[in-house]
């Protein structure tokens, strides 16, 4: 069943690159909703396998479908933006082009909501490679006013993806993703739109499918801090001066620890006694300062102490967390520690794998 209405109560955004092998599965999730009332908007951003032509296919059998194609390729933020600009609904959500919606995400979603709860956070699986799946989904459950939730997210309690998420639609009027970003353009707009919120409520059913793979814990190359340098530019933009001090000063430095501690762990992931990665990983500790460490350590010990372990002992780090990826999501291969290379205990959950770089 679907929705041709002019005004769908949601939109539904998926911006694909080079997603031909997996994009008719994503579609035909969001097909299957129980809730019948939403649009679909994928935007191509440019492909070169024949994902456009599929999603023409598709848009062409359902009637609630639209495509948009970008006419470069212009990352991830560009074609949700683009999205956004398109959608007629008054709730906002995202899937990613590998991933699926299981079938009462929209449902479920719209029955955690109310009439000032602007943002809901939903469960997920994750699916392993191997085909194992596992639950999990935010630390914090509950209703939050917006300024609470905003140091939650920042203290990883909340997760940073927009595709486990129903947002109202006017929170898009102040804010945007960040074009260009390399990295964390995720991360940065949802603690914005998380301050923006009246409410924001946070629930553990699970409603989406995750896909990890290889991909999704590493980078074709080796990242730098620089690469997280137009997603924190645009935080800081636009998320208000009180949450960077005060009492949430702790939580805004656990923040920054935090996209540091990521940023290693991908050059970790991309191969010990790589010059690049023992670089970055060095750049990496030369950023995690004693006050932020001991402002970090207070609100949040795991990402606390794995940061001052990468600081101090970036060797046991680096094989700390080779084996945790390998133990938790079944990729990487065992590897020895390395006086070049870094270690720590991976304080968050791995990285979107949205396809799009």
């Amino acid at each position: 069943m679907t929705n041709n209405s002019d005004s769908p109560r949601t939109t539904v955004i998926l911006p694909a690159y080079n997603a031909a092998g997996f994009l008719e599965r994503a579609v035909r999730s969001v097909m299957a909703q129980t809730d019948p009332d939403f649009e679909l908007v994928i935007v191509d951003d440019h492909s070169t396998d024949g994902t456009l032509d599929l999603a023409r296919r598709l848009e062409e059998e359902f009637g609630n479908l639209t495509v948009i194609a970008l006419p470069s390729n212009a990352g991830v933020s560009a074609a949700r933006n683009a999205g956004l600009d398109a959608a007629r609904g008054s709730w906002i959500s995202f899937i990613d082009s590998d991933d699926q919606y299981l079938p009462a995400f929209l449902e479920t979603m719209h029955a955690a909501t109310a009439p000032d709860v602007d943002l809901v956070v939903g469960g997920r699986i994750v699916v392993q490679p191997d085909g194992t799946e596992m639950r999990n989904g935010s630390r914090a459950l509950g209703e939050f006013d917006g300024a609470e939730a905003c140091r939650l997210a920042m203290c990883d309690q909340l997760t940073p993806f927009p595709w486990d998420k129903l947002y109202r639609r006017e929170l898009f009027s102040k804010v945007r993703f960040a074009e260009g970003a390399a990295r964390f353009e995720d991360m940065a707009v949802n603690v914005i739109l998380h301050s923006l919120s009246r409410r924001v409520r946070s629930i553990d059913t699970p409603v989406y499918r995750y896909y990890i793979m290889d991909a999704s814990l590493t980078w074709g190359r080796v990242p730098t801090v620089a690469d997280t340098t137009v997603a924190m530019n645009h935080l800081n933009e636009h998320l208000d001066q009180r949450f960077k001090e005060g009492k949430y000063g702790a939580a805004y430095d656990c923040m920054r620890s935090l996209v540091i501690l990521l940023v290693a762990q991908s050059a970790i992931a991309r191969g010990t006694g790589s010059p690049a990665a023992a670089a970055t990983v060095s750049e990496c500790r030369k950023d995690l300062g004693w006050r932020m460490l001991y402002r970090t350590l207070a609100v949040h010990k795991v990402i606390g102490a794995g940061a001052v372990l990468l600081k101090l002992t970036p060797s046991l780090y680096a094989y700390l967390y080779l084996r945790h990826i390998r133990a938790a999501y079944g990729v990487g291969k065992p590897q020895t520690a390395s006086s070049e290379m870094p270690a720590a205990a991976p304080p968050a959950t791995p990285a979107s794998g949205s396809g799009i770089d």
